[in-house]
């Protein structure tokens, strides 16, 4: 287990879209101690196309992934904005992100 477990704009790639988000999320608060914290940046959804793919998510949506032993923290999004050109996409292209901190509660014996 970790103390803490960070994840950046992966989920939305093609590659994992045969597997549900939940079970990334779940697999990522599986490495993460009680006590430790677990913080995703992520792609929100912007074209229409996005809304069809849940792993283009919002704070919204993931906030029930983290309930039990879970508090978050914070979430914040920034409005949309032009990257332009990189490889894997040779054009100027417009992106939201979001971001997720949360805290797994501590359990009784992490206090002594």
């Amino acid at each position: 287990m970790r103390d803490a477990v960070w994840k950046s704009c992966s989920w939305p790639y093609s590659a994992n879209h045969h597997h549900p988000l939940g079970e990334f999320v779940d697999r990522m608060q599986r490495l993460v101690r009680p006590g430790g914290v677990f913080g995703a940046e992520f792609m929100m959804p912007v074209e229409r196309r996005h809304h069809m793919i849940e792993h283009y998510t919002s704070p919204e949506r993931l906030h029930p992934h983290f309930i039990g032993d879970w508090e978050v923290l914070l979430t914040l999004r920034t409005t949309e904005f032009t990257e332009r050109p990189h490889v894997g996409q040779l054009h100027d292209h417009t992106h939201r992100m979001g971001l997720l901190l949360a805290a797994r509660t501590p359990t009784l014996t992490d206090h002594f």
